[in-house]
C-alpha cells in the first residue's frame, strides 16, 4: 500500500477511498474514488517495461475497442517503476458462469483485437520491446522458453525438466507459419475480461501485449473457459471465425500450452511464489501435457 500512497501523492490525486481489485497478480492495482466522486483505476506495473507497454498499447487501442483510457502517467522514481491512472470500466471479471453466449462474445472480441493492424513505426522507441518480425517469432518463443530453464530447475524434478525440454524441441520442429501480424494480449483470460449483465464491457491488463502470432492468445481460453464450461469451445470459435480466419491451433496449441506452463513456473520462481496455488497449477498442467493428456 505504501507504493500506492506514494503514487497518489506524486500524481496529486485527491482520494476519498481506496479499494482492492480482484484478479490482479503481477501488478499493484486498486480502485480509487476521488473527492469529486469519480472512480478511477491506479496501476503500478511490475517493472518499467510493462508500464510503457501498457501505456502505448492503450493509446493504440483507444477508440477501436472497449479498453481503459489513460488519464495520467507517472514515470516513477528510483523505487517505483511508475504508475498509470486509468478510466474505470463498469463490470466484474468473468470468472464465473461462462455460457455459450458469453464465450461467443469472447471469441468476437479476441478476433477484433487480432484484426487491428499496427505498423512498427507507430511503436516509436518501444518497437524492439513490442514488435517481433514474423520470421523471428518462433525463435523468440524458443529463447523465452530457454531463459526459463534455470528457474524451472528449482521447482521441477529433473525427469520432468528433461521431458519438457524434449517435448518442446519435438513440437518446435512441426510448427506452421505464424499468423501475423496481430496485436496479442498475452494474458487473454476471464479474469481480464470485465462483464456486466453477461455482456463484455471491456478488457484490461495490456502490460504484456505486443505484436505477434494470433494463436498465442488461445492458451488461457482453453485452460479457463473451454475446459471448464461445457459447450463453450465451439461457441468461442464461431464468434472468432465471424470476424477473421482461425489460426492453425491444431498444430500450435499444445506447443503453446507447454510454453505457458513452463513460463508460469519460471514466473513463480522469480517472485518466490513456488508454494502457492498458481505454481502448483502450472506444474500440474505441465505434467498433463508431458503425459499427452492435454489435447
Amino acid at each position: 500500500m505504501s507504493n500506492i500512497k506514494k503514487a497518489i501523492q506524486s500524481m496529486k490525486l485527491k482520494v476519498l477511498k481506496i479499494d482492492g481489485v480482484p484478479e490482479s497478480f503481477s501488478s499493484e492495482v486498486c480502485k480509487l474514488i476521488l473527492e469529486n466522486g469519480e472512480k478511477v483505476i491506479l496501476k503500478i506495473p511490475y517493472n518499467k517495461n510493462k508500464l510503457l507497454k501498457e501505456y502505448k498499447m492503450l493509446q493504440l487501442l483507444s477508440g477501436k475497442l472497449p479498453v481503459a483510457r489513460v488519464l495520467d502517467l507517472w514515470e516513477g522514481d528510483d523505487t517505483i517503476p511508475g504508475a498509470l491512472l486509468l478510466s474505470y470500466i463498469e463490470g466484474k471479471p468473468a470468472i464465473d458462469g461462462i455460457d455459450k453466449r458469453l464465450a461467443f462474445e469472447m471469441g468476437e472480441f479476441l478476433a477484433k483485437l487480432h484484426e487491428i493492424k499496427v505498423d512498427k513505426s507507430q511503436l516509436g522507441d518501444l518497437d524492439e520491446l513490442m514488435y517481433t518480425e514474423k520470421e523471428d517469432w518462433w525463435n523468440t518463443i524458443r529463447c523465452w522458453f530457454e531463459n526459463c530453464i534455470d528457474d524451472c530447475k528449482e521447482a521441477l524434478e529433473p525427469y520432468m525438466l528433461t521431458k519438457a525440454i524434449k517435448l518442446f524441441d519435438d513440437c518446435y520442429k512441426k510448427l506452421p507459419e505464424p499468423d501475423y501480424p496481430s496485436i496479442v494480449h498475452m494474458d487473454y483470460r476471464p479474469g481480464n475480461i470485465l462483464v456486466k449483465d453477461y455482456k463484455i464491457m471491456g478488457v484490461v491488463d495490456f502490460e504484456s501485449a505486443r505484436i505477434g502470432s494470433a494463436d498465442i492468445d488461445f492458451i488461457k481460453m482453453k485452460l479457463y473457459v473451454w475446459d471448464r464450461y461445457k459447450n463453450t469451445k465451439d461457441a468461442f470459435l464461431q464468434g472468432y471465425r465471424g470476424i477473421r480466419s482461425l489460426p492453425d491451433i491444431q498444430k500450435t496449441l499444445r506447443f503453446y500450452l507447454l510454453f505457458n506452463a513452463f513460463a508460469g513456473i519460471s514466473w513463480c520462481v522469480k517472485r518466490k511464489k513456488t508454494n502457492d496455488s498458481f505454481c502448483n497449477e502450472n506444474i500440474a498442467q505441465l505434467k498433463e501435457i508431458i503425459n499427452n493428456k492435454s489435447k
